[in-house]
């Protein structure tokens, strides 16, 4: 399968997010090529710098789950090439531009976006997908 992946998606599997963890276990097993907006690198490193900055995981183990993401495979794409685009999905629906870069890059591949937010669940059904519905394909 392949699919434009969440950051959220990325960081529940290597945080260990629980009630997301097993769902996003599964979809790891079954995606092989996965891609992103190249901004997926800098929210995740956000997320976990938070996770150990609120004692969620020690700090050696941070730089460790940075080299594990870089290991998942996924393919980085310029903003640019997307930008334009993903600001006209955002000024329609509302969302911010941020998450309808990864819409647009989705729509632009012709795959599904894996993700758990709920408002681009709601506003992208024909695109957004939660992990486990993809995975059960």
């Amino acid at each position: 399968m392949t699919a434009v992946v969440d950051t959220n998606v990325v960081a529940y599997y290597l945080l260990g997010t629980e009630p997301f963890l097993e769902e996003v276990r599964q979809f790891w097993r079954t995606v092989e090529d996965a891609w992103a907006p190249v901004h997926w690198e800098a929210e995740l490193a956000n997320a976990v710098w938070m996770a150990v900055r609120t004692g969620v995981l020690p700090r050696d183990e941070g730089h460790q789950k940075l080299d594990l993401a870089g290991r998942l495979g996924i393919q980085s794409v310029p903003n640019r090439s997307l930008w334009q685009s993903a600001l006209t999905r955002a000024l329609d629906s509302g969302a911010a531009v941020y998450d309808t870069l990864f819409v647009e890059l989705a729509a632009q591949r012709n795959v599904p976006l894996a993700t758990f937010d709920r408002n681009i669940l709601k506003k992208f059904p024909e695109i957004a997908k939660r992990p486990s519905s993809l995975s059960s394909n």
